[in-house]
């Protein structure tokens, strides 16, 4: 019974979370041949310097330009494209491909951009990440990003208005803490947060599809990469939540996903400057 009840005041605490965090969530979509958007990615803006960034995974980018696409956004009803021009991203030295280390890209948004104002009101600034914090303990740890098998087009596209309404999922998660590093290519620890991603059903479902506890039948995170991972350090001020880094990579043999630390992801956008 306390096990009933407890997963209940979580599942709603975590929606009621989830619900704070959606505005911050951005859905990145690659083009078809029949110029239909397809779900790709997820991403985020960020604030920072007085300046605003768009960030996302660079294995994302990788994708959009492989199939020659432009790279689409949705804000609110409307679908615009951002230009790749001047982005910086973390690649391989041998093929200029998004590197498995950091995968990262950062791309400038400019003031001429005709949706810059409501981008900036949906940006995260730096003072709500983990940058320069430490925590005694943190009571949640959430992804939130669009998995492609639950945005499919057809399903969620209006072919009048064109406007795409999407699914977002909003995934409580674990450390692992027994992660082997040695394991995975180029993964090194204390770049990279490991997470253990659940594949089995276990303890009481939350009714509500978008909302995924710890413990449960995961949705594969195809489509989530680029998406922010955010930390709540105390359950009973979910105000207080922070954005701990950006979600790049899952390893279904494993059960292990992971995700690279907000330090790195400043570090990129602080090139601009230098």
């Amino acid at each position: 019974m306390f096990d009933v009840e407890f997963h209940e005041k979580y599942g709603d605490t975590l929606e009621e979370a989830g619900e704070l965090l959606n505005s911050y969530v951005i859905p990145i979509f690659c083009l078809d041949k029949s110029e239909r958007p397809e779900m790709e990615g997820t991403g985020f803006f960020l604030e920072h310097n007085k300046k605003l960034y768009f960030i996302t995974a660079s294995h994302v980018i990788d994708a959009i330009t492989t199939a020659k696409s432009k790279f689409i956004i949705a804000i609110h009803s409307n679908m615009p494209s951002l230009s790749l021009s001047g982005c910086k991203r973390t690649v391989s030295v041998e093929n200029e491909l998004a590197d498995n280390q950091y995968d990262l890209a950062v791309i400038p948004i400019s003031h001429n951009f005709a949706y810059y104002d409501q981008c900036l009101k949906l940006a995260i600034p730096t003072s709500k990440t983990t940058l320069n914090k430490s925590f005694p303990k943190v009571d949640m740890q959430i992804l939130q990003g669009f998995p492609s098998s639950k945005n499919k087009t057809v399903k969620c596209r209006d072919n009048i208005t064109k406007h795409f309404s999407g699914a977002l999922w909003t995934y409580s998660l674990n450390s692992a803490q027994d992660c082997n590093f040695s394991d995975f290519k180029d993964k090194v620890a204390g770049t990279q947060y490991p997470i253990h991603w659940p594949k089995k059903v276990q303890g009481q479902k939350i009714q509500g599809k978008q909302i995924q506890t710890p413990g449960q039948l995961g949705v594969q995170p195809r489509g989530c990469s680029g998406g922010p991972y955010w930390f709540i350090p105390n359950i009973s001020k979910i105000n207080e939540y922070y954005l701990a880094g950006v979600f790049i990579e899952y390893h279904k043999k494993y059960g292990i996903a992971f995700v690279t630390k907000i330090e790195h992801v400043i570090q990129l956008v602080d090139q601009f400057d230098a």
